[in-house]
């Protein structure tokens, strides 16, 4: 049942491990190195568990491997999380496992985990592992949680046909299961999967709907998140404070705290695009004081890069723009095209024009790459710019009139009371 997204991960290499491996050792990160290659072994070590023929050698060179491996896993620092993960699947491997269900609650831990730092090539190959531990009889809404799983990975990733297989599979195992939320949440995804590839009626349409299923069914966790989607259109439209009144409604209806942050974060770019520079770092400086994830994180440092380049203040920017650059590796495509984007035109404004033309062009191919058309276009127009001799956007201005619109108005209140509570 499962194979219907297997495809999306490298199930019988796990190259993605060796990778890491590798890179962290070329950067005489022995430790790191070490915590990647075990990975990479317990995730052969799981895999095997599905391979065995039942014959006498292949068990005896299975337990042989469960040896070995936990060998190199003593020797890995026992105070890091990714250790601790590592080692509680293996503690869950055996030979004749009586059950499966402590291996799978272990394997998708860790796949959130790898997530939740930014490695989502390794999250989708511990997840395609998870999904094996059911066997040939999948409950209906464990099947629709893990597709769905699967689907935000490679959305993330900007594979658009998987993501959309697998959301399309969630949604109809979700119906089996009479789950209304899950059901919703797949519809939503794939909203986003079209808003990616540039469709915004349709994904503007699905936002609509689901906001009124949802506010139908009082599920006000999924009012939210459909809030946020459709403000993610409305700005790609060009309506920006419709965008922040979107988005302000899913804040005061989410109590998900990590939700919460990356509204925080969608509410600043608005912000920031409408000229309301302070309220925009204030909701910037509580994404980045949160215990939220890496790319939550991540998204709020590029946007206060790109907010003080925007005002001209040049040494903030370049604080901002260096602690960007040294987490490049772990971002996704369309992250990494966005840290490319907001660089090179930050470089631009600053005069740095030869600099700027190098990342520009460096994210022009990435677009091209991962098929992100929409990115593909503004670095093509940007690019056009530097080549007619625009190397240098104008400043942004505060917008001195905010304060005469309701909705910002009241954002901008709310906001430094948040933060008035959270420090």
């Amino acid at each position: 049942m499962f194979g219907e997204f297997e495809q999306s991960a490298n199930v019988l290499t796990f190259g993605a491990f060796l990778d890491r491996a590798c890179l962290e050792r070329a950067r005489e990160r022995e430790e790191s190195a070490r915590l990647a290659l075990g990975a990479y072994v317990v995730c052969r070590l799981v895999g095997g568990m599905f391979t065995r023929d039942g014959s006498t050698e292949s068990d005896e060179a299975f337990e042989w491997q469960l040896t070995a491996v936990r060998r190199h896993l003593r020797s890995l620092p026992a105070d890091t999380p990714e250790s601790a993960h590592l080692s509680g699947i293996s503690q869950e491997v055996s030979l004749s496992p009586t059950t499966k269900s402590g291996l799978r609650l272990s394997l998708t831990a860790y796949a959130y985990f790898l997530e939740h730092e930014g490695r989502l090539e390794e999250g989708l190959d511990v997840l395609s592992l998870a999904a094996r531990t059911h066997g040939d009889s999948v409950p209906a809404a464990d099947f629709a949680s893990t597709a769905l799983f699967a689907a935000r990975l490679n959305r993330l990733l900007a594979r658009w046909s998987p993501a959309t297989k697998c959301y399309l599979a969630a949604e109809r195992a979700a119906e089996q299961a009479n789950d209304a939320v899950m059901q919703l949440r797949a519809r939503l995804g794939r909203g986003a999967v079209l808003r990616g590839m540039g469709n915004l009626p349709m994904a503007r349409a699905i936002g609509e709907e689901v906001v009124q299923a949802a506010c139908k069914a009082n599920l006000p966790e999924m009012q939210a998140l459909a809030y946020t989607d459709l403000g993610a259109v409305y700005s790609v439209e060009g309506k920006k404070i419709e965008a922040v009144q979107a988005n302000y409604r899913a804040f005061r209806l989410t109590e998900d705290t990590l939700q919460r942050m990356r509204i925080l974060g969608d509410i600043g770019v608005y912000l920031v695009e409408l000229g309301v520079h302070d309220a925009a770092r204030v909701a910037f400086e509580i994404v980045l004081g949160s215990k939220t994830s890496f790319l939550v994180r991540t998204n709020a440092i590029l946007e206060l890069m790109e907010l003080e380049s925007s005002v001209g203040n040049r040494m903030a920017f370049e604080r901002r723009r260096a602690a960007a650059e040294e987490m490049c590796e772990r971002m996704p495509p369309s992250m990494l095209a966005d840290f490319h984007f907001k660089a090179g035109v930050g470089l631009a404004r600053f005069g740095q024009t030869a600099r700027a033309r190098v990342l520009l062009s460096a994210g022009l191919q990435i677009s091209e790459t991962h098929r992100l058309n929409a990115w593909y276009f503004r670095f093509d127009k940007t690019l056009a710019k530097l080549d007619a001799g625009e190397s240098r956007e104008p400043e942004r201005a505060p917008n001195s009139d905010w304060s005469t619109s309701p909705v910002l108005n009241e954002v901008a209140v709310g906001l430094r009371e948040y933060a008035s509570t959270t420090s």
